[in-house]
This record gives structure tokens, sequence and C-alpha cells, in this order.
């Protein structure tokens, strides 16, 4: 049920209808625009939302898709089912051009088909089976320039050579009566045969028709020129005649056989029209999707709602003309609660947000693309209720308050689980203590019915609504106090106020009557509400600075494994490569040994002096012996020490002493101890650790450990310096991408550069798509989105991190 009737006037839906009508090719699309409608079955919604989506890859990545003579034959196409009729020449040539089209969009999704591309769009091209040699037919008939062929009959092959014959007999004998004319004088020099009723005449001048004898058709509007068929031609010219109406006659023949032919199979061609309306109207919504960059979301067969940078479509293409953007909205309804009432400033956004609500959720369930971020989750509703705006009617004897209270009372009629509604300013337009306690009466009796809906309002009865109830949650627009301006964000599980005094003083309103105004309320209630809007305030705060600590602590923990891990790899790989320059060195000695013997035994074999052979052979043992000795000294630098406990090598730790976290070498201050548990802060990070894996250190050691090896914080600095907040994998193959992409998110995160961007180019898409699988699945991506069209559009995808 979607209530109440002119709920798309009142959303605007028919400037959303209008938009796409816009990228409509013919009418055929827009006769199934007409056709669109909510709906509530899930396989139904998910089929039109993946139709629209791959539509929307095709127009991104396949230029080649046909877009031409989109035709709509169908009331001809059902005239031509009774017999006797015959299809018009211009309307054959229509068919032809349309039935190529359609078979060419086959063929398109075969061999997509094949790819094992665009499946929903190819299934859709499985219902269309119409006889192709139609085509073949008609080309037969009708040629290029869409005029019958000579060839179409042999009885319009001699009447079309007779023609001829006789045209070319007019042309000469009309051309030597003209001639002779002008050499008499009977016309001007400079006369042109001319055509009057199909036939040919000349151009002569009043006072001198009866010079040339012949049949007057025509005079000029002044009278001064008459034009003549000469009597020479007139036979030839009647004959002509003849023969244009027995061409006229024979062409009518063949249009009546071809459609003979035709008709039985009108009814399979009528589906293969539909089928290209389908196209029609599924590629307009895949434009459209374009230009207000929408997507498919996440769909889900439950009535709840979990959106991410949520945008008006209308606003987002109104302040784009502005050069603005839109402040985007994250809402969440159905899970954790079921009512969300929404709180302050007036043009604060508070019926934006409802408005962007009721339109992109009926826009979905119409099967549109919807403009959020494409990991925003929509469920699926069975009836949409709304109450916005004035319905008050003089002729209807209506006013403000009984349109809200004839619209509540459809809500409490109908609404169930399954029902979604929407409210503005709810209890407005009737004394506020009675107005009030009716709408918190409404909402609470919509909770028990666990009905999904967002209310807005200034009551403060509603705000405190949420305290007693687990179904109901406040959300407030935040508002820049120092600016005195809405920031037109929506915060989830807090309230605000209506600013109203603050908002009448900076508009100017007399000073006097505000402080006259404070008097009648009461200085108590103001302090009380800017209590709560500085503790709202400090509650963001301390939420920002422990997300800050937590992501701290965990890039902290994951820099500090990554580091343990190289660093044990770096040592494994040192000592294999010195023990094997030491068993190549030892090799090599005993190869020179050899070599020595050799040298010796030649010497003794020539006699020479036994004193040197024996210094020779001394020298290389000793030579020996230091390599030996060197081996053993690496083996034993190298080899890993048995880590004792803290206590039977130091002093205990206290608060406040200097220590050196092991692994990392980093030098910090402890701040906390508890057990066995232990706190190190340096450089204004604080780490959690154990006793065991730190050392107290003198102040001589933190001088050598700061002068020595590169610590964690030296690490970071340095990687911030060098990092570049885009990253261009252009010509990378898929491994080196992924690579890349998987050091480069590292980066950022350990940096804190939160918003990037990849440069994957576009081209055939595959680094994008590669890219945007590993996004998807990386747990501290937040969401992702195609860059904006003039800075590189879906060449660039933007990352935003979490």
């Amino acid at each position: 049920m979607i209530y109440p009737e002119n709920f798309e006037q009142k959303i605007s839906f028919e400037q959303i209808k209008n938009g796409i009508s816009e990228f409509c090719i013919s009418s055929l699309g827009k006769r199934q625009l007409q056709q669109m409608q909510f709906c509530t079955d899930y396989e139904k919604i998910c089929k039109m939302q993946e139709e629209t989506e791959e539509f929307r890859q095709i127009l991104l990545f396949e230029p080649s898709f046909p877009t031409q003579n989109y035709f709509d034959l169908t009331a001809e196409l059902l005239r031509l089912k009774t017999i006797g009729t015959f299809i018009e020449l211009e309307n054959l040539c229509d068919l032809r051009a349309s039935l190529q089209t359609i078979y060419d969009c086959l063929k398109f999704f075969k061999i997509r088909a094949e790819e094992e591309k665009y499946p929903r769009l190819s299934a859709l091209s499985n219902t269309v089976n119409f006889d192709k040699s139609i085509v073949n037919e008609i080309n037969i008939i009708v040629d290029d320039k869409g005029n019958i062929r000579n060839s179409a009959s042999a009885k319009m092959q001699t009447i079309r050579q007779e023609m001829m014959r006789l045209e070319n007999e007019i042309d000469r004998n009309i051309k030597k009566i003209l001639h002779q004319a002008k050499q008499n004088q009977f016309v001007e020099d400079n006369a042109l045969i001319c055509l009057r009723n199909g036939r040919m005449v000349i151009p002569v001048p009043a006072a001198n028709k009866r010079k040339i004898k012949g049949y007057i058709h025509d005079e000029s509007a002044s009278g001064q020129t008459v034009f003549v068929e000469p009597q020479e031609i007139f036979e030839a010219n009647n004959l002509l005649h003849n023969l244009i109406l027995e061409e006229r006659r024979e062409i009518i023949r063949i249009l009546t056989v071809f459609t003979e032919m035709l008709r039985p199979n009108i009814e399979s061609i009528l589906l293969a029209f539909n089928y290209l309306s389908q196209l029609d109207f599924i590629r307009a919504k895949a434009k459209y999707a374009l230009h207000i960059q929408a997507c498919k979301p996440i769909i889900n067969n439950t009535p709840t709602i979990a959106w991410k940078k949520a945008v008006h479509p209308l606003l987002y293409l109104n302040l784009k003309q502005q050069q603005k953007e839109v402040v985007p909205l994250d809402m969440r309804l159905g899970e954790d609660f079921k009512i969300l009432i929404i709180s302050g400033p007036n043009a604060g956004g508070k019926s934006v947000c409802l408005k962007t609500l009721a339109l992109l959720q009926y826009m979905f369930q119409c099967g549109l693309p919807v403009s959020v971020n494409e990991i925003s989750e929509f469920g699926i509703f069975e009836d949409i209720f709304i109450d916005i705006g004035d319905e008050q009617s003089i002729e209807n004897d209506l006013s403000t308050y009984s349109s809200h209270l004839k619209n509540m009372k459809a809500m409490v009629e109908n609404t169930h689980a399954k029902s979604l509604f929407l409210i503005d300013e709810l209890g407005g337009g009737t004394d506020p203590q009675y107005g009030g306690a009716i709408a918190e009466a409404l909402v609470e009796l919509l909770a028990e019915r666990k009905a999904c809906g967002l209310v807005t309002t200034h009551f403060g009865n509603l705000k405190f609504l949420a305290e007693n109830h687990a179904d109901i949650e406040n959300g407030a627009m935040l508002f820049n106090e120092k600016e005195m301006k809405p920031l037109f964000k929506l915060k989830i599980g807090a309230f605000g106020t209506s600013f109203t005094f603050e908002i009448a003083k900076q508009i100017g309103l007399d000073d006097v009557l505000l402080q006259n105004a404070v008097k009648k309320i009461g200085k108590t209630q103001i302090h009380y509400e800017k209590l709560l809007q500085k503790l709202e305030q400090k509650q963001i705060a301390m939420e920002q600075q422990q997300k800050m600590l937590s992501f701290a602590d965990e890039q902290l923990a994951e820099l500090i494994a990554d580091y343990t891990k190289k660093n044990t790899e770096v040592q494994q790989k040192r000592a294999e490569i010195i023990h094997q320059a030491r068993s190549e060195a030892k090799n090599l000695l005993k190869d020179t040994n050899k070599l020595i013997e050799k040298t010796v035994r030649e010497v003794r074999e020539s006699k020479a002096d036994k004193e040197v052979t024996k210094k020779l052979r001394e020298e290389v043992k000793e030579a020996e012996q230091v390599i030996e000795k060197t081996e053993a000294d690496d083996k034993k630098q190298n080899a890993v020490p048995v880590k004792k406990s803290v206590e039977e090598i130091q002093t205990p730790i206290k608060l406040h002493d200097t220590v050196v976290i092991a692994d990392t070498q980093t030098v910090g201050e402890v701040t906390f101890i508890h057990d066995n548990e232990i706190v190190v802060s340096f450089n204004s990070i604080n780490f959690r650790t154990t006793k065991d894996k730190v050392q107290k250190i003198s102040k001589t050691q933190q001088k050598r450990i700061a002068k020595g090896e590169k610590n964690v914080y030296s690490s970071i600095n340095s990687k911030a310096e060098n990092f570049k907040i885009q990253l261009d994998i252009r010509g990378f193959r898929a491994e080196e991408a992924i690579a890349e992409l998987e050091q480069y998110i590292d980066d950022a995160l350990l940096t804190g550069n939160y918003h990037v961007s990849i440069l994957h180019g576009k081209g055939n898409g595959i680094l994008r798509q590669i890219v945007r699988q590993y996004l998807s699945k990386h747990k501290r991506v937040k969401n992702y989105h195609d860059e904006h069209v003039e800075r590189g559009w879906y060449g660039i995808t933007v990352v935003e991190l979490q």
C-alpha cells in the first residue's frame, strides 16, 4: 500500500520519471516507463536492479551496443492482423530497420553470454524468437533508399522499363520544342522545363500562349506566365501517367503479398518489439543512474535500512548546477531500532532527510538504481506511508491539523511489521500540549506494531521516548554554533535542539523582545538545553578520540608484528649467508691446500729446500685455524639466547620508568601497570604489552638505542613524509597491482591518511574490477566510489578508510 494517492507528487518522483524519459530513445521505452510500479517481490526487485546494473556496465565499457532505429510499430502491426490490409512502404522500411536492431541486440548478448557477461540481460534475450528471414524478404522488395526495387516482380520490371523509355522520349521532344521556341522568341532565353500536375511543361509569356500548341496546366501568380504542355508530347505523357498508376497498383500488390506472409509472424514480432522497448527502458534507467551517480545496493529480503552516503538525487542535480556538493546521509532502521525521531533546528535538513528516505526507498522498489554508496543495504517494505506538507483545503473544509489526523488514521488502521512510515513535524498544527500527547501515543503504538519509520519533530516529549523504548532512537541534525549554520549531517543516538533564540538573534530580531521571551520560558530551561548541547559536543569529541586511540593501538600492534617477523627473517637470512660464505671459504682453503701440496711435491721432486716446504705448510695450517675460529665465533654470535624473566635480571619495573620494548627497540615511559600487563607511552602513542617483553634501561642505554637502529616511530615518520594520496597502477598486471595496493593501504592506515585514490585507468575495466574486489573484502575500507566526472570519473576509485 502506498499512501496517500499523491505520494509520487509529494516525494517528487514525477521529476525522476521525467529525467529517465529524456534518456529513452523512442516511445517504446517511454511506454515501459509509464508502466513502472512499486514492487514488493524480492526476486523481481533483484531482477530489475541487476538488469539495470548490467546495462550501466554496458554503457561504461561497451561502446558498440546498438542504439539506432528503435521505432514503435506496435499499432501498425496490430492493424495488419486484419485480413486485406497491407503495410505502408514507410512502415516497411522502419520495420526492417527495427528488426535489424533487434537482431543486432540479440547477437550482442549471445556473444557476451559465451563470455559469461550480463546474465540477466542475456536471459531476457532468450525470450525473443522471430523469423529472421523477414529482413531478407524486405531487402528483396526494398532498396537501401527505401524504394521498391525494379526486381521486386517481373511486372514491376516491365513497367519501370516502359516508364524509362517514355520519360526519355518525352524529355527529348520537349527539349527540342523548347529550343525551337527560344529561337522563335516565343519564350525567354533562360526558360527551363517545369513540372505541373506530374507532367512536363514549358513556361510561356501570356502574350505568346497561342503560339505554342498544347494544353495550359497552370499560370504564375502574376498571370504573366502560363505553363503549356506541348501537343507533341501530350499522348506520351498520358501513357506515362497510366504507367505510374499501374506502378502504384503493382506496389500495393507486392506489399499485400508480403503482408500476408508477415501476418502469421506478427505475434512473435510484437514480442520482439516488447523486448526492444524493455531494452530502451533499462538503458534509460542506466543512463539516469550515471547522471545522478546511482548504483545497485545490497538487497535484503527484510524490512531494514542500512545506508551509507545517501544523497537526494534531485538535490544533487540542483546543487551540481550551482557547483556545490550535497552533504550525504548515513541512515539505518530496522535492526537496532525501528523508529528514528529526528530533531534539530529549522532549515537544518530534517525534511530533506525524510524526503531522501522516502524517494530512495520508493525508487529502489521500482527497480531504479539509488544514489548511495555501493555497500549500502536496502530492505523491502510492503507499505509506505508519508505525512508531509500542508493538505489544507478550503473546498473540503480541512484544516492543517485535520489533514495530519487523517493521515494518522490511515497509519493506525494499516501499518504492520513490514510497513514504513514517514512523518514530518509530528504533532504540529495544534496546541503543543495536546498535539504532543497524541504524537507520543501514535509513535508508541507504531513501535508496538514493529513498524519502521522516521519522524521529525521539535517536541521535547518525543525526544525522550527513546529512553524507555528499545525500538525508538533519537537522531539529531548537527548545527555549527559558532557560525550559526546548519551542517546538514545526521547523527544517530543523540537529539538536537532548535536553536530558536540563537537563530532569532542571528536574523536580527529585537533584543528586548528576545529577553522578554527568555523570561517567559525561564532561564532554567535554556540553561538545561545549553548543558545538553555541551554534553553532546563532549561526547562527539570523546568518540573521535577513542576511535583515534583504538586505531593507533591496532596499527602499532600490526607494525610490531610485521617488524618482528621481518627482523626474524633478516637474522635467519644473515646466518644462512654467513654460514654459506664460511663453507665456501673452507672449501676454497682446501682447494688451496691441495694446490700447495702439489706445489710442494713438485718442489721436492725438483730437490728444493725442505725448510721452504715446511714453512709453506705451517702458514697454510695457521690460515685454516683462523677461518675455523672465525666461523665458531660467528655461530656463537648468532645463537638465540635463552630469555630470562625480568625479575631475574633487573629490579621490578615501576610507573614512569624508562623501558625499551625488546622486539622493536622502541624506548618509552611506563604509564600503567596491572599484574603482568603494562602500558608504554612514546611520542603520544600508548602501546599495551606484558612485562616480559620490556626491559628497564638507563639514560646512557637510551641514548645508545636512539643513535642505533630505527624505532617504530621513526619508521612511521619516514613513511608519512614520502606518502602520496594517489596510487598509480596503470599498466600493472593483476598480481603486481594487488601487491602494490595492499602495501599502499597499509601505509595509508599507518600514516593516518584515510582519504586516498587509486588511479587504474579506464581501458577495459579489468584493473578497476580487480581493485574493487580487493577493496570490498578489506576490513578497514569504509567505502569506495568513482571519482567526479571532471576529475577522472571511473578511471579513478576514491577510497575512504576507517
